[in-house]
């Protein structure tokens, strides 16, 4: 799983009896483990990812095997002791038209940070969901595991000299995602 940049720290996680998460300031040059929001072994979690939020928040999306996933973010109080949040829990089944037979691990694929939205895996397909607004968009039919690349933004360069300046293309429904095989 790639680290995450929230702020001035970077955050990685680290797999083994006790799965925790790995901070390592850059301002500081110190590093700390951080304890997840939940026992990954304990719950019946099929897939987990972290991502950036707005205000610059780490938050921990965790989905299970029954078609819930979680959304907890970080909270640090002023003696920067780690607290977590939990901030909704989302009914994929419901949200997604899932029915009972669709069953199977979902996982979550990608993300697209400035959009708070993440990807999602399922047996019947690729779904973007937006947690804000929790709405959400079939992207595609498959259902074998890739690595996929959203992007958000697109910068082009006016290169021909009749324009003064470049456009931002930031409009979320017209983005491409891109699959690697």
């Amino acid at each position: 799983m790639a680290c995450v940049l929230v702020g001035n720290c970077l955050y990685w996680v680290l797999i083994g009896e006790s799965p925790r998460i790995l901070e390592f300031d850059l301002d500081k040059q110190s590093l700390t483990l951080i304890h997840m929001p939940v026992d990954l072994y304990a719950t019946n979690a099929c897939h987990f990812s972290f991502m950036r939020v707005e205000g610059g928040v780490l938050s921990f999306l965790i989905s299970s095997w029954d078609f819930n996933a979680q959304l907890w973010n970080m909270e640090k109080n002023c003696d920067g002791v780690v607290s977590w949040v939990l901030r909704t829990t989302i009914e994929l089944d419901k949200l997604l038209s899932l029915k009972p037979d669709d069953g199977g691990p979902q996982l979550i694929i990608g993300f697209a940070e400035d959009n708070i939205a993440f990807f999602l895996l399922t047996k019947v397909g690729v779904f973007m969901v937006q947690l804000k607004s929790l709405q959400f968009k079939k992207l595609s039919k498959t259902n074998y595991l890739s690595h996929y690349h959203p992007f958000e933004s697109v910068y082009t360069a006016d290169i021909s000299g009749e324009r003064d300046g470049a456009e931002l293309l930031h409009n979320m429904q017209d983005n491409c995602l891109v699959r690697h095989a």
